[in-house]
């Protein structure tokens, strides 16, 4: 039997939307026919209350179609929900609600202080680890913002001997220096070797973790005899101090770093003047290339100045790397390169000096050769090697130098 409006007397469609009067009468109405949303119909049914809907012809205590008409989210207020119980009804909300945060405040309290005790429990057992490793001398990882950071290559080679053994006949091989060391340890010890180099004339660069390995090797006869071993020197970084003024003496300069610079130089900061030299363009005002231990260093980038005398002076990153004249790549020299001649200003096969490109067609030969795998626009290329201020390669490379042979890391 189809189910029919009681308004217009129409049949209601099976996918109609109507609503059905529980009161008295129990007659169905489209809900265009009383004015009523979908939106309306939809929190009526979610909130139940859509048993409590009346029709305008039944008990005017309930809900009404003219009440719909005024406004459809009264009906979803059934009739049974005086003005006094909604006055009401905020207050007990106002009361479920600080019992709720005054309840989250207590656990969030308690959390906090567990999590304070867990802190100070986990310093303290950092610093109990790190008196023991200092007394038995062994190196744990180091530990930033709570993580665990493992220690890079360089910080493994860092207290480890390099010993450089080189035969004294420059023709003979790798094969013949490696056998010749093979046959010269001991197999029932340890030889403690943890990284090993091949050089040209027939050199190997082993690195051992005990330095009384290097007297050893020298002790052996028929190694001495046949090849210069000695130890190999690890490299420092670089930093260049400029403003340094003409009444200044180059042998004062550390003196003077070291007395008057308490917070960043010191008697251990292994401090040596590569170079002396006079800043261009500045007369009576000198700049020196200083080698210097890791920390000191880092901490003379931190603070970016010094004093010298009476002169305040600037400090630079001086870790530098060369660049061939023949192909423009780095790393290597004009003597040792058996690439193709390279322009350094716009990547043509010649000559700088034949060179007739303009400033809106330099070119960087080292940035065009990872263009496409670092995804480099071409303002990123549009520059000559020697720019190194705007040279995506060079930044990266001296980024790996540092990390690779010091374990310095700008990130």
């Amino acid at each position: 039997m189809a189910i029919r409006c009681k308004k217009y007397n129409k049949n209601i469609g099976w996918n109609d939307e109507y609503i059905n009067c529980r009161q008295t009468c129990g007659a169905n109405y489209h809900i265009s026919c009383v004015n009523l949303s979908k939106s309306a119909l939809s929190s009526l049914k979610e909130s139940r209350l859509i048993n409590e809907w009346s029709c305008g012809l039944c008990s005017t205590s309930s809900l009404t179609v003219d009440d719909c008409q005024k406004n459809e989210l009264t009906a979803s207020i059934p009739s049974s929900v005086t003005s006094d119980s909604l006055n009401i009804l905020p207050d007990t909300l106002a009361t479920i609600f600080n019992d709720f945060s005054s309840a989250v405040n207590k656990n969030f309290f308690i959390l906090s202080q567990q999590i304070t005790d867990l802190k100070n429990e986990n310093t303290k057992l950092r610093e109990e680890i790190s008196k023991l490793t200092a007394k038995l001398h062994v190196e744990v990882p180091q530990v930033v913002n709570d993580t665990v950071k493992s220690p890079s290559y360089s910080d493994t080679l860092k207290n480890t001997t390099a010993v450089v053994i080189r035969p004294k006949d420059v023709t003979q091989t790798i094969a013949k220096t490696k056998s010749d060391i093979i046959s010269n340890i001991q197999p029932d010890s340890e030889p403690g070797i943890i990284k090993v180099k091949f050089i040209k004339n027939g050199g190997i660069v082993l690195n051992y973790e005990h330095p009384s390995e290097l007297k050893k090797l020298s002790q052996l006869k028929d190694l001495s005899d046949k090849y210069e071993i000695s130890d190999l020197k690890t490299p420092k970084p670089k930093l260049r101090i400029s403003g340094i003024s003409s009444d200044i003496d180059e042998q004062q300069i550390i003196p003077f770093l070291i007395k008057q610079n308490k917070h960043i130089f010191s008697e251990s900061s292994q401090c040596k003047i590569l170079k002396y030299f006079p800043i261009k363009n500045r007369n009576n005002y000198f700049q020196v290339i200083l080698e210097v231990n890791i920390s000191t260093y880092k901490n003379a980038l931190l603070y970016g100045h010094c004093l010298i005398g009476l002169d305040g002076c600037n400090i630079y990153d001086a870790i530098d790397v060369i660049r061939c004249f023949n192909c423009n790549g780095l790393n290597h020299s004009l003597k040792t390169c058996k690439k193709k001649i390279s322009c350094p200003r716009c990547s043509g096969p010649h000559r700088v000096n034949d060179c007739h490109a303009t400033n809106e067609q330099l070119r960087c030969i080292n940035c065009v050769s990872i263009q496409i795998k670092d995804n480099l626009s071409d303002e990123d290329i549009s520059h000559a090697c020697w720019d190194i201020n705007n040279c995506f390669f060079y930044k990266r490379t001296i980024e790996k130098i540092k990390l690779d042979v010091f374990g310095i890391s700008s990130l």
